[in-house]
This record gives C-alpha cells, structure tokens and sequence, in this order.
C-alpha cells in the first residue's frame, strides 16, 4: 500500500479532465500546473501514433504536483476504442465474446482475458494507467444502441462471469479497470449522451438482473456511474443521487471503490457546470469527468471545486500502480 502523506505533494482537485489535441498547447499547461486535477482522459483527438501519445503522457504527468496522475482512455474493442489502426490493434466488441459464451463459458472467458492482456499491454506502454470498461450493462431487447454490442449479453451471468475475466486480465499487465455504467445502463431505450434517459423498472427487476454484474464485481477498484434516472427508486440521475450512490451503489450491490461520474458534458445532465459538479460530489459520487476540453469551463470547475478528499485519496493509494 502507498502511503498517502508522502505520494501526493499538494491534493489535487477531484475532476478528470480532457485535453484538446496531439499535445499540449501554452494555455493547457500553465492551467493543469495550476488547477492540479487527479488526471487526464484521451480520445482519439489525442492519439496520432505511439510516440506522440507517449509524449503527451508524459507531458500530461509533468503538468500535475502529485506524485501519480490518473491517465485514463476508453478502450473496450469494437466501435469504441480511441487507439486506432494502423498503430494499434483492432480489438471485438464484447458481443463477439458474450455470442460464444451461450456455446462455451469456460473458452469465452479464456478468450475475454486474453484479449483484456493485450489490451492492456496496449496501454502500459503509453503510460495509460486507467480503462473505462469492461461495460458491465446487461442487455434487453430494448437497450439503447448506445450499448448494443458493447454488453457482453443479455444473461447477468455471462456479462458478470465475462466482466471479471476482462479485469482480471488488465489487473495482470498493471492496469486498473473501471467497471461501468453502475448500477446499469443497459434497461434504458435512451442515449444518455442525448437526453436523460427514465428507467421504469421496479428494484426487484434491477436487482435480478442489472445490478447483478456489478454485485459479482463490487470488489474492483473503480466504477463509472451511469447518467441514469430509475424512477422506481429516486427521482434524480443517478450520479446526483445520494439515495443511488448509498442505498443501491454503496450498500445493496456493496462497492466500496472509487465512483467517477461519466462525462458531465452529456445531455443527460441539467444545469450549470458548477450546479452539476456539487451535486455529484455531494451525492458520494468521488471523483469528476469532465471530456470535452473547454477552457471555460475547465476553469469553472477549478474555481468552484473542493480538493480532493482524504477518504478518497486512501481509496487511491491502494490501487495497482499509477506511477
């Protein structure tokens, strides 16, 4: 375990933040050297070839006066994945894996760790030390294709035996998984990038099938919540909800590790960028991501956030490695 007092130097501010292009610009660096953010998310925006991503990283390291940054990407397989060919591999959407589990479990989850492995050995060597997946979301005949084959399957069984496949081999090249959208995206019709999307299933049928993937999971160390209202249960998304966040995240499926936001950008969420990053931290959601790179509001949020809290840095020090 890392100790805390001696690995972070000044407390960063709870937000992850996005950057514009291949590197960084004078204005980007002189305001990550002031605002300290907990870390960076890349996009394909940011990922030209290997050295000029690697470069980036390491300048992106350099800009923050804590001793390990978060530099986190999405990169499942398939349609999403922000390192692209011809520099990288091109990897299956989770389907791909979840259509061969009904046939064979034991080889699809063979198959899941091997994939994850190389995935991960992808990001290590660029200094990635974060991946926003495995997707966790269990899908119906009506989910979003926001989803679609980016769920392992419609069987709670399979995405959670495949899920764990998939952490287990990030885990073993250094690289931290994020679980996500907890408690589940995958029972609503909507693109929460879009609009707010209503789920109007009752907690029995959720927690049959939804929150059981993150159930089997709850020990990994980092989750993504879902921009979610489940109308059953509360009233409000579920990453402003503290009732979400306590009564369902905390204590029914029992995850203890860290809650980052999805992209506070999406349409799904209302109000001002400082309206929206209170609520959520006041909720017990931890950690803020923010993607698109606006220096306004990047700078909003500088202005208007707390640091980051020691409860969270003690969740920080016991992850893998983000030196």
């Amino acid at each position: 375990m890392m100790n805390v007092k001696n690995n972070f130097l000044k407390k960063p501010i709870p937000v992850i933040f996005g950057v514009k292009s291949y590197k960084l610009n004078k204005n980007e660096k002189k305001f990550f050297q002031k605002s300290n953010p907990l870390g960076f998310i890349l996009f394909e925006r940011n990922c030209k070839s290997f050295n000029q991503t690697k470069l980036l990283i390491n300048d992106l390291k350099k800009t923050t006066s804590h001793t390990y940054t978060i530099i986190m990407i999405d990169q499942e397989g398939g349609r999403v994945a922000r390192l692209k060919k011809p520099n990288w591999d091109l990897y299956p959407p989770a389907e791909f894996f979840g259509t061969k589990a009904e046939k064979n479990l034991s080889l699809a989850k063979k198959l899941v760790l091997k994939n994850s492995m190389k995935i991960a050995k992808d990001l290590k060597r660029l200094g990635i030390n974060m991946n926003c997946a495995p997707v966790l979301d269990v899908k119906y005949d009506f989910t979003n294709n926001v989803i679609g084959d980016r769920s392992f399957s419609s069987n709670p069984v399979i995405v959670s035996e495949l899920g764990k496949s998939f952490c287990i081999g990030h885990k073993k090249k250094g690289i931290i998984p994020i679980i996500k959208h907890i408690p589940g995206h995958g029972s609503s019709s909507k693109d929460s990038h879009k609009t707010t999307p209503n789920v109007d299933l009752d907690l029995l049928s959720l927690n049959n099938k939804d929150f059981l993937p993150f159930k089997k999971l709850n020990k990994e160390s980092a989750a993504m919540v879902a921009h979610i209202i489940y109308k059953k249960i509360d009233k409000t998304i579920a990453c402003c909800s503290k009732k979400i966040i306590e009564k369902i995240i905390r204590k029914k499926i029992g995850f203890n590790g860290l809650l980052i936001s999805d992209d506070i950008n999406m349409k799904a969420l209302k109000g001002s960028i400082r309206n929206k990053i209170n609520t959520i931290l006041q909720s017990g959601c931890e950690i803020i991501l923010h993607c698109n790179a606006n220096t306004k509001e990047m700078m909003d949020i500088y202005t208007s956030i707390p640091l980051i809290k020691n409860k969270t840095l003690k969740k920080l020090s016991k992850l893998i490695d983000l030196s």
